[in-house]
């Protein structure tokens, strides 16, 4: 046996034994926890907008989701961690732009449309910066009703 060989076998061991030290010092993801329900403005929901829920603590990812027809729903693989959350709303550009066409020439239509009772300008600012507090906890089985 040549003198290369043990130490060959040497460092072939401390990597061995430095992977798996490495390996036990990740922390698994936590849960991430399904949760839906429905998002009201002035108690009418929604139509089409996107849900962006962000950790209160700024640790960990926003996540987001789509609203369609005031509800939305996040999976296991894409829903919120356990924690307090800043929720945000943004209205999707097309949406407002239709708003704002209609709105234009027949304020009345838009109403009946699409349920607006303020300036389509006003909603649009008030949408965008629409914000809430929430508490995602482990055991989220009911829906989670939203009110801006």
């Amino acid at each position: 046996m040549s003198r290369r060989q043990p130490l060959v076998y040497l460092a072939h061991a401390c990597v061995g034994i430095m992977m798996v030290i490495a390996s036990g010092c990740s922390e698994p993801e936590p849960e991430r926890i399904p949760i839906h329900g429905t998002v009201q403005v002035d108690g009418k929901p929604i139509e089409h907008a996107t849900l962006i829920l962000t950790p209160a603590s700024q640790k960990g990812v926003p996540v987001t989701t789509r609203i369609e027809a005031g509800r939305f729903a996040f999976t296991r693989q894409t829903g919120p961690h356990v924690g307090e959350y800043t929720v945000r709303v943004n209205p999707d550009e097309a949406s407002i732009e239709s708003i704002i066409e209609v709105a234009a020439e027949n304020p009345r239509q838009a109403v009946r449309e699409f349920g607006v009772h303020r300036s389509p300008t006003l909603a649009r600012n008030r949408s965008s910066e629409t914000t809430k507090r929430i508490e995602i906890k482990p055991q989220h089985d009911s829906p989670l009703r939203i009110d801006l």
